[in-house]
């Protein structure tokens, strides 16, 4: 397959990839070449796809090309996720799926793929498969292997390859196959249960032996002799030993003096002989069988899963639109339109996205790719640094113009240590394209760029610090961390100048510059300890969030809001909240249950406390709020941050409560996704299954005083003014063990990238133990070793580089005992001299061309033990020096209380009784009925025709009162009645709405009934209340009595006048009370 429109660019760490790419494209812009609709530009992150429109954009508007800046909306930039999903959108009939793409959040697939795989998957077929992990080694002192992660990781990889069931089968065959070259014939006359009853004898006969072998009293001859006996009991008691156990009396030679070597000779063939058991190499095949077979079930349930809902997830997606581009019309359609491809960090795609991209870059008329295959670090992701090989092979070499040679972010120093390091460490990759130029010199003038300061030129940017123990013995890991901290500690003490990113003048290096870089996460916590021991702020995302003060605090809020009962969170509260001692909390729950064993009355536990008091009145309040609202609504009401950056760390805590709050929104997204709804005890919960699966993590913490630990790969793309590179010592990790993708020719077909290749499952059946076995030596000695050894050393390579080339101002390099062999590995992969870094000169191989560089080197001797520093606590800035807490107001309208103080006087008169109603059915509900009879009054007029007032309080009372009849007399004599009450009148007026002013309030109140007439305005307030009720519920009764009183004060200073009359009507009782007062 040939790429003619495709061009690739170079771009090592830190030359300007994004600039190099904001200039090609919006140069295809102001040519005309590319149109904006027309082009799709996929990047690794969404910050990136933001950045470079916002790059290009600003480039357009400084070319007065503004048209072309605003349409750049309608190019396709984003991830290639994002790309996808629109694409699926645009061709949904084609596609075959909805136009309404619902894509299963990543924050739901593991969560929904793991109750597909636990459907799929039988009990039976568990038990199978935990036993396999007993006799196999995976499950070891009592911790049980957690093999389904196996299944996930080889689900991730079957996916991400477009494997169906068919090539799921083929590399489950060809995995056993592969491996059992290397295992001897099977033994079909020797069975578990002869080969078992012979290891019995053997070991009673050697153990025997052994203790009357006078002559060997070694101790490594007694303590073979206690193992032998666990083994003898073992299987005395009828259990089976684990292959291990037969794999290490292979090699019980080494371990028992000379003079009884001969004694172990029957158990060295007793264990050599276990390999060609059927049962043993069965147990291998079924465990291999088991993972795709369970991998390829978990699959298809997930499958039916989501065809069943109508939705896909990411990887879906992929395989969707490499389908759909295959469809002639949809080919026929992007030839037309697009213009350009831009694809960004091209080294990082898996195989199915490249092979998406390589289909649309036939189809487009120009394709730019930028990367670095240097950088290439994210193979456990599923990326394949040779698919990009064949890509970048087909498209023949790089152009040199096509190679950005500038490094824009290092000191000089470190580019030319990075060019001899890694030209030696990349011997298949071209010189040219490793090497950088620096911008960044001691004497400037590159490109506008200043001279450095005297200080900082005169410092070298390669620092090498060696660390000694004091004493004899080897040193722990633990060790190494606590010394290069309390080294961290003295450059801070003295901090050397650096330039900031994009700043123009030097200052003194401060905490948040420096980055500490970890192979592994584990290790990099166990360092933000050994930081805080010498009094130093850590920036690391961890886990472990439910164990901090402050997430217990906040949720023990939220459990006694969902039960006061909660003794356990009343006690947390009283110790974070209220700062009572543990001691105290103990005795004052010990008095209580005294009490209440006594059966004494009291308050409940904890009532005396304000915290408590406060949390009691937001029970009341919060019922219907949302578990983030409650979150907010604690923090704000119990000014909870102020109390938990009393604690030290604020900005820690600060973000951890940021992190609960985020999770808390996560959550009810999940819910809302899900259909469901989010309930606080739902949070609770989900909290519990992160901690579970060790998902609480922290928040990050970074601050100006905390020092950045982080793993390399999660470094990719970052840079800081001082790098630590940590784990130099690392030893290789060359393992032929565990999944890999295996092509079956040498050359990779463009035109099918992802065909002819399958996947390799190997178990190693032994545990911990890797050699004294044959065949494992002949595995050690095999090609796939070869490829596995020579595939770890690119990756380490190129981890190693990354991890470097963050350094903009200085690199440092600590090393012990040992040295440094991981960078001596990468440098010795080119024929370089090791070691590199030598503890007793300041010289390294590190000089490039006629570039000179000398490290700094620093040496420290210390105990075994190191003295530990107090932290400086900082000071957390607040808005105002004390949070006010909730503020009253008064009320702008009236309400109870005022009314009843302000027309306490208020009386009534003994009432008048207009109407007499007849009496109704029992059955009639009395409040509905008198709504009924308020309604037809303001409806009713007595002038009307007979027929129609009849028929309107027909269709009323039957609207009212639909199942219990009431006759239509009573409501048409009610409303006579009623109406000769307002003689003589020269207007009437009903539910008139008012407003006005009263003792400060603002007032709006409804006058039932306006009479006007030249002397007076009378008013009736309705009540529909029983005669009975109103003359017995005295409460009721004056509150009736104090809103007919600010009616009538409303309507002297709406109309004006004192002259107004009012009475509370009763419809019910057909009476009228005249208000007095």
């Amino acid at each position: 397959m040939s790429l003619p429109n495709l061009k690739l660019i170079s771009a090592g760490a830190g030359s300007g990839k994004t600039y190099r790419l904001t200039q090609e494209l919006s140069a295809l812009l102001t040519e005309g070449k590319v149109k904006p609709a027309g082009i799709i530009a996929t990047t690794f992150t969404k910050r990136a796809a933001a950045e470079l429109r916002e790059r290009v954009r600003v480039k357009l508007l400084r070319e007065g090309m503004s048209a072309e800046a605003n349409e750049l909306k309608n190019a396709l930039i984003g991830t290639v996720h994002g790309l996808g999903v629109k694409l699926l959108k645009r061709f949904a009939f084609e596609a075959g799926v909805s136009p309404q793409v619902d894509i299963i959040a990543d924050q739901d697939h593991q969560r929904l793929f793991n109750l597909s795989m636990a459907s799929a998957i039988s009990v039976d077929d568990i038990e199978q498969i935990e036993a396999l992990c007993d006799r196999l080694s995976l499950s070891k002192d009592g911790e049980v292997y957690d093999w389904r992660k196996d299944v996930l990781r080889l689900v991730d990889v079957l996916r991400g390859n477009n494997f169906s069931s068919a090539d799921i089968q083929n590399s489950k065959e060809k995995s056993w196959a592969s491996l059992a070259e290397y295992l001897p014939s099977v033994d079909d006359g020797l069975s578990l249960e002869q080969y078992t009853n012979r290891a019995k004898i053997v070991l009673t006969e050697t153990i025997a032996a052994l203790k009357n072998n006078e002559a060997d009293g070694t101790k490594a001859t007694l303590s073979t002799i206690s193992n032998l006996n666990r083994l003898s009991f073992t299987l005395k008691r009828g259990e089976q030993l684990p292959w291990e156990e037969y794999a290490k009396l292979s090699g019980i030679v080494k371990k028992v003096g000379a003079k009884s070597r001969e004694l172990v000779d029957s158990l060295v063939e007793l264990g050599e002989r276990h390999v060609s058991l059927p049962d043993f190499q069965d147990d291998i095949r079924s465990y291999i069988g088991y993972m795709f077979d369970f991998a390829d079930q978990a699959i298809q349930e997930y499958d039916s899963y989501k065809k069943a809902r109508g939705r896909i997830d990411y990887t879906d997606m992929e395989v969707l639109v490499l389908d759909l581009l295959a469809n002639p019309m949809v080919q026929e359609t992007l030839k037309e339109e697009l213009d350009l491809l831009i694809v960004d960090e091209f080294q990082d795609t898996s195989p199915i996205q490249l092979a998406l991209f390589l289909k649309l870059s036939r189809l487009a008329k120009q394709s730019i790719w930028v990367g670095d295959p240097k950088q290439s670090i994210y193979g456990f992701r599923g990326a394949e640094p040779r698919l990009m090989k064949a890509v970048m092979d087909a498209t023949g070499p790089i152009k040199p113009e096509n190679i950005q040679r500038q490094s824009w972010r290092s000191r000089e120093d470190i580019v030319h240590a990075c060019n001899a390091i890694f030209v030696k460490g990349f011997p298949e990759i071209d010189e040219e394209a490793v090497v950088l130029d620096p911008v960044r010199t001691r004497s400037g003038g590159k490109f506008g760029k200043p001279a450095e300061g005297q200080e900082l030129a005169q410092t070298s940017a390669i620092r090498h610090w060696h660390f000694n123990l004091e004493g004899k013995g080897r040193y722990a890991k633990a060790w190494f961390h606590d010394v290069t901290a309390k080294a961290i500690g003295e450059m801070l003490a003295n901090p050397p100048m650096i330039l900031p990113k994009d700043g123009t003048e030097e200052r003194r290096l401060i905490p948040s510059d420096i980055a500490v870089l970890f192979r592994s996460n584990r290790d990099a916590e166990a360092f933000a300890g050994a930081l805080a021991n010498q009094g130093i702020s850590a920036a690391i995302a961890r886990t472990g969030l439910l164990a901090t003060a402050e997430a217990t605090l906040i949720l023990a809020c939220l459990k006694y809001l969902l039960n006061s009962s909660d003794s356990l969170s009343v006690a947390e509260i009283l110790l974070f909240g209220s700062r009572l001692p543990l001691a105290e909390i103990v005795e004052r729950r010990l008095d209580f249950l005294e009490n209440e064993q006594q059966e004494k009355v009291g308050p409940k536990w904890g009532d005396e406390h304000g915290i408590l008091e406060k949390l009691r009145q937001l029970r009341e309040e919060t019922n219907d709020y949302s578990t983030n609202e409650l979150i907010n609504i604690l923090l704000e009401r119990l000014d909870l941050r102020r109390t938990m950056v009393a604690w030290g760390e604020g900005v820690q805590r600060l973000g951890n409560v940021d992190e609960l709050r985020r999770l808390a929104v996560e959550y009810e997204d999940q819910c809302h996704r899900a259909h469901r709804a989010a309930s606080l005890p739902g949070y609770l919960l989900y909290l519990d299954s992160l901690q579970r699966g060790d998902a609480d993590s922290q928040g990050a913490g970074e601050r100006p005083e905390a020092v950045n630990i982080l793993t390399y790969h999660r470094s990719k793309g970052l840079e800081w003014p001082a790098v630590i590179a940590m784990q130099l010592d690392q030893s290789p990790r060359e393992d032929v063990w565990g999944m890999s993708v295996v092509p079956e020719q040498e050359h990779v077909d463009l035109d099918a990238p992802l065909a002819g290749r399958w996947i390799k499952y190997w178990v190693k059946p032994y545990g911990r133990t890797k050699s004294g076995v044959p065949w494992l030596e002949a595995i050690d000695e095999s090609p796939w070793k070869e490829q596995a050894v020579a595939e770890e050393a690119a990756e380490e390579t190129r981890l190693l580089y990354v991890g470097l080339t963050r350094a903009r101002d200085y690199l440092i390099l600590p090393t012990a005992k040992p040295g440094a062999p991981w960078l001596d590995r990468v440098f010795a992969r080119g024929g370089g001299t090791v070691p590199v870094l030598d503890p007793n000169s300041t010289d390294a191989p590190f000089d490039w061309k006629d570039h000179e560089v000398t490290k700094f080197l620093k040496t420290w001797t210390e105990p075994r033990n190191i003295p530990g520093a107090e932290a400086q606590l900082l000071a957390t800035q607040f808005i105002v020096p004390s949070r006010p807490g909730r503020l009253r107001f008064e009320p702008q309208g009236p309400d109870q209380a005022w009314l009843l103080d302000r027309y306490a006087e208020v009386k009534s008169s003994e009432g008048s009784s207009y109407f007499t109603p007849p009496d109704i059915d029992p059955e009639v509900n009395e409040r509905i009925y008198g709504s009924a009879i308020d309604a037809f009054l303001k409806g009713d007029y007595p002038t009307l025709p007979s027929e129609i007032r009849r028929e309107r309080a027909a269709d009323m009372l039957k609207a009212y009162l639909p199942t219990t009849p009431v006759p239509v007399e009573y409501l048409l004599d009610h409303s006579t009645a009623f109406k000769n009450t307002l003689t003589a009148p020269s207007g009437v007026r009903h539910g008139v709405a008012l407003t006005a002013t009263v003792g400060g309030r603002q007032v709006r109140i409804t006058a039932d009934w306006l009479i006007f007439t030249k002397e007076v305005i009378t008013f009736y307030r309705t009540v529909n209340v029983t005669r009975k009720v109103f003359e017995e519920q005295h409460d009721q009764r004056a509150l009736f009595y104090a809103e007919a009183a600010l009616l009538k004060e409303v309507c002297q200073q709406h109309y004006g006048t004192e002259a107004v009359l009012g009475s509370i009507h009763l419809p019910l009782a057909g009476k009228l009370y005249g208000v007095v007062g």
